[in-house]
């Protein structure tokens, strides 16, 4: 209760003790060292408002120091010159306590500017590596904006050869029409989510139920998996609950898996020519596979690495900064070589939204 007056109320507690400590020197022989306590009076203005208070405060307490001598001249048994030297070492130490309780309050002052600059520095740093994530994503910008991007080319030249005049008017114009519409707002999502990372902005921490963007995601591939002769398969397992992240990252990952399996299908030419999204569960998370039939992989361990590709026109971007956007959301990517293919995987944890 006392500590909590004292800090609330230290201006108005430390001018009531020099109120009392001059009656009560008032009181005593000059002889007696009583203006001491004022120095208690000093220390608590220090931690009062304006910076002024306390070097007032000082200034006045060592005017009643000397002023009680001119009120109350009887000095009683004790010889004046002790009673000047008791007053002196009395403004001795208030002038210490003021001295060393501004040079205390500026180092803490100090100090505080120090810590203030480490978290800017560790902010600049964290906002360094964003624009440093960055500056990779954009080197595979075009890539993974490329697909949505010709599908709304491809599809808007399919509907405007069908809206031609005198051309019969085709059924699939509507869901035609739709998918523009879709694969539009997929590049917008892809490009607000890059903004996203280069400014200084909390994570997005939406639901992600990966059944969901495995269905999306197929959704999306399916006319590139139909155009080159692959099939594209669902094997969707239950989820416990929804981890959480940004969704369109997530999309973003498997949406380059998946591509990159259709791809190695087409660039095989022959044999088995399917490609297969599962999700499963397990006491990591929730776990997604995407399983090819393609050329497979020469060495499973260099895959994620930066500027490493097996693609003529690859640079060695995707894999990695899709590794990177999963151990963000807190999981972990693997890929392996099987016999007839490759599998790559990526797990994420499922828990609850953290209360804001």
């Amino acid at each position: 209760m006392i500590r909590h007056l004292l800090f609330t109320y230290p201006a108005t507690i430390s001018l009531g003790l020099v109120a009392l400590v001059f009656v009560v020197d008032l009181c005593l022989p000059l002889g007696v060292a009583s203006a001491v306590p004022y120095t208690f009076a000093v220390l608590l203005a220090l931690s009062a408002r304006p910076w002024w208070f306390g070097p007032a405060v000082a200034a006045v307490c060592g005017v009643l120091t000397f002023l009680k001598m001119g009120l109350v001249p009887e000095r009683g048994t004790t010889e004046m010159w002790k009673v000047i030297v008791n007053r002196c070492l009395a403004l001795f130490s208030i002038t210490m306590t003021l001295f060393l309780g501004l040079l205390r309050r500026k180092a803490a002052a100090e100090r505080a500017r120090a810590e203030e600059q480490v978290r800017e520095h560790q902010a600049d740093l964290a906002h360094v590596g964003r624009l440093t994530l960055l500056g990779q994503l954009s080197a595979g910008l075009a890539h993974e904006l490329n697909q949505p991007l010709a599908a709304v080319c491809l599809q808007a030249d399919i509907a405007a050869r069908q809206a031609e005049p005198g051309a019969p008017v085709q059924p699939e114009l509507k869901g035609i029409l739709a998918e523009i519409a879709e694969q539009a707002a997929r590049a917008a999502d892809i490009v607000r989510s890059i903004r996203r990372m280069a400014r200084r902005a909390e994570p997005v921490t939406d639901p992600i139920d990966v059944n969901e963007v495995a269905r999306s995601v197929a959704g999306l591939l399916d006319w590139h998996a139909g155009r080159s002769n692959v099939a594209l398969r669902l094997d969707l397992g239950g989820v416990p609950g929804p981890t959480y992240g940004d969704r369109t990252q997530v999309e973003q990952v498997l949406f380059n898996l998946v591509q990159n399996a259709i791809e190695s299908i087409a660039e095989r030419g022959t044999g088995p020519r399917t490609v297969t999204v599962s999700t499963s569960t397990g006491p990591d998370g929730a776990t997604v596979t995407v399983r090819d039939t393609g050329t497979g992989l020469a060495d499973p361990d260099r895959v994620f690495e930066r500027f490493y590709t097996t693609k003529p026109n690859g640079m060695g971007l995707g894999l990695a900064i899709s590794r990177s956007i999963i151990e963000a959301h807190g999981g972990h990517m693997r890929a392996t070589g099987t016999a007839d293919g490759a599998e790559f995987s990526f797990t994420l944890p499922v828990a609850r939204k953290e209360s804001s």
